[in-house]
């Protein structure tokens, strides 16, 4: 039975994705993952075979100890949920692993934003990656695993630190399998359910890929796409990613067009890159990185 990264080995790619909605392979990271998109300079974590612990760049909110787990080869970081009260009622449980590409402090928000939230090398255009498992789903309801990017610090004591967007992977018993979200100003929320390109959702106790690819679009500074790619089985029998990477869903973000609260097209650098969930009290996570991207060149259909 597969089971996961095989910590140490050599990934071995399987070649050119079977499905034509997926953008061509510009090569391997160093987990071996398939850069659907080409690296561009700026910013980029990786944490590869890095205590998640102890790696700058990388945090667990409330420093919640990730322990280092084995199944034979088979390595990776299991993270317990803590407890949290949701601002719109009721208690449930979270994980939030944030990244912190571009070093430095955050200075500015969605409101003052200066084409970044901290410096000038705040992710952008990026592609977010995560191979992940969970276990523990206790509500159905807001299960979920997010991709929060070109945001900020999420408090209490200023709102629109948050200033991110995020896509969304859920069980099939969510209200929506995947959505676009909006948290400018924290903790206010905006969905748009979106349509799944193929059947999948996240389940108890399977491995998934997850990709989160957003940029703006050439020739038309006014949108930006926002895309969830999904791997169902992302690795192969030997142990090693195999990057047979879907499109899953996607939403374009256009300038001036609601969400419900907001109508600000995000397209600015953010400090803070975040894997979050809700809903289920563990996740383990094998591989996770973020990097700056090239926007492909041409019309976005």
């Amino acid at each position: 039975m597969l089971l996961g990264l095989s910590v140490g080995c050599s990934a071995r790619p399987s070649g050119a994705s079977r499905d034509a909605s997926v953008t061509p392979n510009r090569g391997l990271d160093g987990d071996g993952v398939a850069q659907l998109f080409a690296s561009a300079p700026g910013a980029s974590f990786r944490l590869g075979h890095s205590d998640l612990n102890h790696t700058p760049g990388v945090e667990i909110e409330r420093h919640t100890r990730a322990s280092l787990e084995r199944e034979g080869e088979l390595g990776y970081w299991s993270i317990a949920a803590h407890e949290l009260e949701y601002s719109s009622g009721g208690r449930g449980k979270t994980i939030r692993v944030h990244m912190h590409a571009s070093g430095g402090e955050q200075h500015f928000t969605w409101r003052t934003q200066q084409g970044f939230l901290g410096n000038p090398r705040d992710l952008k255009n990026q592609e977010f990656t995560a191979y992940l498992r969970v276990h523990g789903i206790f509500d159905p309801s807001r299960a979920a695993v997010s991709l929060k990017i070109r945001g900020g610090a999420h408090s209490t004591r200023d709102g629109d630190l948050a200033s991110c967007t995020m896509l969304t992977f859920a069980p099939a018993s969510a209200r929506a399998v995947t959505r676009f979200g909006k948290e400018l100003h924290h903790p206010d929320y905006d969905y748009v359910p979106l349509e799944p390109r193929f059947p999948g959702a996240l389940e108890e106790g399977r491995w998934v890929g997850l990709k989160l690819v957003s940029y703006a679009v050439p020739g038309s500074p006014a949108s930006v796409v926002n895309q969830l790619y999904v791997d169902p089985t992302p690795f192969d029998a030997h142990g090693g990613p195999r990057n047979e990477w879907r499109l899953f869903s996607e939403y374009l973000d256009v300038a001036e067009k609601s969400t419900g609260r907001y109508a600000t097209l995000v397209d600015w650098g953010g400090y803070q890159t975040t894997l979050r969930t809700d809903g289920l009290t563990q996740l383990d996570l094998a591989i996770l990185s973020v990097r700056e991207i090239a926007p492909p060149q041409g019309s976005h259909n």
